[in-house]
């Protein structure tokens, strides 16, 4: 990509990412809200898009559990399972920050957030990220985090010349996740399969390894989990397993 592309970034590609967020805020679209942000990061020109909510009433695992991320699967796991949101650099500086922030300006003398970053470039998260912390009266901090893998001098470019758009895309994700995550208005009973397979999805296990630790076949560890979504309104397993905890369906204190 050349300097000068990056420079003119397309408004159009800011203006349909811009839509895509708008409709799925109306109600128009019931796409996955990580599968529309997979799709904006590649029309805008970007690895990955993560949006993490952190509230003061809930645990740090349960604001991860409703983190929306275009990651991969295996980072995500990691990430849960290393307990990575406890002194991920980014979050930290994050809680404090009112304006955007570049992860070049994070400490990296520091040994822990040399580890982190490494491991995380490992992962295909991206050579470079922008962060953007969001707040609201209420005490709820959210951070939108963008990752390229373009180098440095264009990258510099891109936050230059896309500041505003990026920053317009940070409210409006933070808009259409607050509606992808209304929690069920009745009180939902997931029978002890359901709970069961919900659980270790939680805890990052796949169809096939949950399988093998309940004694169960594939095609009936999917039913449970197609049945324990349905009943608690969600459109994924993430989601479904973040109400759950939320909730109470399923006890906070299963997960460890």
């Amino acid at each position: 990509m050349s300097v000068h592309s990056i420079a003119l970034r397309t408004a159009a590609s800011f203006e349909s990412a811009t839509s895509r967020l708008t409709d799925t805020i109306l109600g128009a679209v019931e796409q996955d809200l990580a599968e529309t942000l997979k799709a904006i990061a590649a029309e805008i020109g970007l690895c990955h898009i993560a949006y993490l909510r952190l509230s003061p009433d809930k645990s740090a695992d349960i604001c991860l559990l409703v983190a929306v991320v275009t990651y991969s699967r295996l980072w995500q796991h990691r990430y849960f399972v290393k307990k990575y949101i406890v002194n991920d650099p980014v979050i930290s500086y994050g809680r404090r920050a009112v304006q955007p922030f570049d992860w070049a300006t994070l400490p990296f003398d520091d040994p822990s957030t040399k580890a982190f970053f490494a491991d995380a470039l490992n992962h295909s998260v991206g050579r470079n990220g922008l962060s953007i912390p969001l707040r609201n009266r209420r005490g709820v901090f959210a951070l939108v985090s963008f990752t390229s893998d373009l180098a440095d001098d264009d990258w510099e470019i891109y936050k230059t010349s896309n500041m505003r758009g990026l920053q317009l895309l940070s409210v409006l994700i933070d808009s259409a996740a607050n509606i992808n995550f209304k929690l069920p208005p009745v009180p939902v009973q997931l029978s002890i399969r359901e709970e069961q397979c919900l659980l270790w999805a939680a805890r990052g296990k796949t169809y096939q390894e949950t399988a093998e630790i309940l004694g169960l076949a594939f095609g009936s560890v999917k039913t449970h989990l197609d049945g324990a979504r349905h009943k608690l309104r969600c459109m994924n397993l993430t989601h479904a397993a973040a109400v759950a905890f939320a909730t109470g369906v399923i006890p906070a204190q299963a997960l460890k």
